[in-house]
């Protein structure tokens, strides 16, 4: 498989996990928290959970700019590697600080290693070899 082939299929299969991920955050977010094997929140938390749902399918969506060239691909590489690792280590302190539950290091280790592999594959130029 060439360079250009693993770029496409990692921005369809991350942008589609994080799109997925989102609109069931929005329409079911107990449902999602049932599947990360958390316990249910509070009926207020659930409106704040589905606004995050927004985000993570607005970072999901913004990889189909990836299929649209090199500049942009690399801009919404760059973007979701700094938005991933973010998250992960958000996610990781809070856990740590006991603000959230452990089965949050799920989503942490996802993200987080999501964010290293974009980073190796962005710092090694692979989006720097593709026609603009």
């Amino acid at each position: 498989m060439n360079k250009r082939a693993i770029l496409t299929w990692w921005s369809v299969g991350a942008g589609g996990m994080d799109a997925m991920t989102g609109l069931l955050l929005i329409v079911a977010p107990l449902f999602v928290l049932r599947l990360l094997g958390i316990a249910p929140v509070a009926d207020d938390a659930l409106l704040f959970l589905s606004w995050v749902g927004v985000f993570v399918l607005g970072v999901g969506m913004s990889y189909g700019l990836a299929l649209t060239g090199r500049a942009r691909g690399e801009a919404a590489w760059i973007f979701t590697t700094l938005v991933r690792g973010l998250v992960a280590v958000f996610l990781t302190v809070k856990v740590l600080s006991e603000a959230m539950e452990p089965a949050w290091l799920v989503v942490a280790a996802g993200d987080g290693l999501v964010a290293v592999a974009q980073g190796v594959i962005l710092f090694s130029g692979w989006w720097k070899e593709e026609p603009s």
